[in-house]
């Protein structure tokens, strides 16, 4: 017998699409670092606020992570 299944995870950040660039190493470097330095957890989300707030439109700039404490777990040990 089938139980109602719950999705976990995290919740949608609503209506998005992909926009690609190729900037110069350099550049991608740059973001990376200001995106960590800004709380944020993936450069995406980081260039997207940066776009929206350029435009115009910062209320649908994402967010910085809000628990940036959290760190990436180890995975060099296996159960």
């Amino acid at each position: 017998m089938l139980t109602s299944m719950r999705r976990t995870g995290r919740p949608s950040k609503g209506d998005r699409v992909v926009l690609y660039s190729r900037p110069e190493r350099r550049v991608r470097q740059a973001v990376e670092k200001s995106a960590t330095q800004n709380g944020y957890s993936n450069v995406s989300d980081y260039v997207a606020a940066i776009l929206a707030i350029h435009e115009g439109l910062a209320d649908l700039a994402p967010r910085p992570d809000s628990d940036t404490s959290q760190q990436e777990l180890p995975m060099n040990h296996t159960a």
